[in-house]
């Protein structure tokens, strides 16, 4: 069975929420994006004492990783994340997150600021050399 795919906006604010469309993608559309920016701004005022205002900028100008622990994922390996076959792979250097997923034996990019679709590659070694940035952090269950 497909699983959904939401394109993300090259325009504001949503061009830079891709920790949102990551974690749509992760959990097959089980996240509104009201929902996620709620959280941050709350993960945002508890972990860092921000007032509302700041925290809820920091949520649409940023993709601080750290928001990820609060749908339980973890940040982990190339290892484990062949074998939950789903993650988040976290690019901090560039702020641009995306989910990949092993769909039968191949691996998919649902990279939806840079694709239309989903993007399949035949081996995880292919999807890592076309998708995934050296010093990218993965994120996963």
């Amino acid at each position: 069975m497909p699983h959904k795919f939401l394109t993300q906006p090259h325009t504001a604010p949503d061009s830079k929420l891709c920790a949102f469309y990551a974690l749509y993608h992760f959990t097959d559309g089980q996240v509104s994006r009201q929902a996620f920016i709620d959280a941050a701004t709350n993960h945002y005022m508890t972990s860092l004492g921000m007032n509302k205002t700041d925290a809820q900028a920091m949520v649409m100008d940023g993709n601080d990783p750290s928001v990820l622990s609060l749908y339980h994922l973890r940040q982990t390996d190339e290892k484990t994340l062949q074998t939950a076959g789903v993650g988040i792979i976290a690019n901090v250097a560039t702020g641009h997150f995306f989910t990949v997923r092993q769909e039968g034996g191949a691996w998919v990019s649902y990279d939806s600021y840079n694709h239309q679709a989903p993007v399949s590659y035949a081996s995880f070694a292919a999807l890592k050399q076309a998708e995934i940035a050296n010093g990218a952090q993965i994120w996963t269950a």
